[in-house]
């Protein structure tokens, strides 16, 4: 397996954009590509739902990275590049994240003081012989807290205080070469140990009770961590281990 990863000389930066993950699926765009918008009329999330840019400055991003060879699983893709965002978050903005503040969220938000300030959406096409992998990337990073709309309780910001502001273009310098990081740590061992220990260190509800509901049967367990193939671990009241390639739905602490 093999990666052709993000060029930090093929970024492109707009204005407004439809989605920046439609934008760069597009043939014209070759692997290595990413962009950048200020704003997006249709941003995308998981399982159909939209994403919600807030506050007065944000990350808006998407990229395309290709790979040849054996297909990576998705889902350890996709928390890898959880790690990546966590990592640029915690270097960039360091003199207001404390470490113990940032969790990363199975399998693909990164939550700060307990509030949602990053999504992220992983999505693959196949051409020929490749595998394209679209990273999209939407982070409120600065904005008032009273300003959150009353449908979004669980949102949030990575900083509040201005004199944290004009950091986009930093993180962003930092974030593509963690970005490329992951996916050459993947290239190099499919069962990445170090980067998994971080994820797990930083992993949201770890070790906590869970609830959730599957198959409209109301259940719950203990969360164990991520596994080397970036599934969820959840352990049953009868000590059973459940492994999740999906989030389960009404999935939260009871803690």
């Amino acid at each position: 397996m093999s990666f052709q990863l993000l060029d930090f000389d093929k970024g492109i930066f707009l204005k407004e954009a439809n989605s920046t993950n439609s934008l760069v699926k597009q043939k014209e765009f070759s692997p290595g590509t990413w962009i950048l918008a200020d704003s997006q009329s249709s941003g995308k999330g998981r399982k159909g739902r939209t994403w919600t840019i807030l506050g007065k400055e944000s990350i808006i991003f998407s990229g395309k990275l290709r790979s040849t060879g054996d297909v990576p699983s998705p889902n350890l893709f996709s928390i890898m590049v959880g790690s990546a965002v966590a990592k640029a978050l915690l270097s960039t903005y360091k003199n207001s994240i404390s470490v113990n503040e940032l969790k990363i969220k199975w399998p693909n938000d990164i939550f700060v003081r307990d509030k949602k300030v990053c999504g992220i959406l992983i999505e693959t096409e196949q051409e020929g012989s490749h595998w394209d992998w679209i990273v999209g990337i939407g982070i409120n990073l600065l904005g008032d807290p009273k300003e959150i709309p009353e449908n979004l309780p669980d949102a949030g910001f990575v900083t509040a205080d201005p004199a944290n502001a004009n950091k986009k273009h930093a993180l962003l310098e930092t974030l593509i070469p963690l970005i490329n990081d992951a996916a050459l740590a993947i290239q190099r061992d499919s069962e990445p140990t170090e980067e998994l220990s971080f994820i797990n260190e930083h992993l949201l509800w770890k070790d906590q009770k869970v609830f959730y509901t599957e198959m409209r049967e109301q259940k719950s367990g203990q969360l164990l961590g991520i596994d080397s193939a970036g599934r969820m671990l959840v352990r049953s009241p009868n000590g059973k281990v459940i492994e999740f390639i999906d989030t389960p739905d009404e999935f939260r602490s009871l803690e």
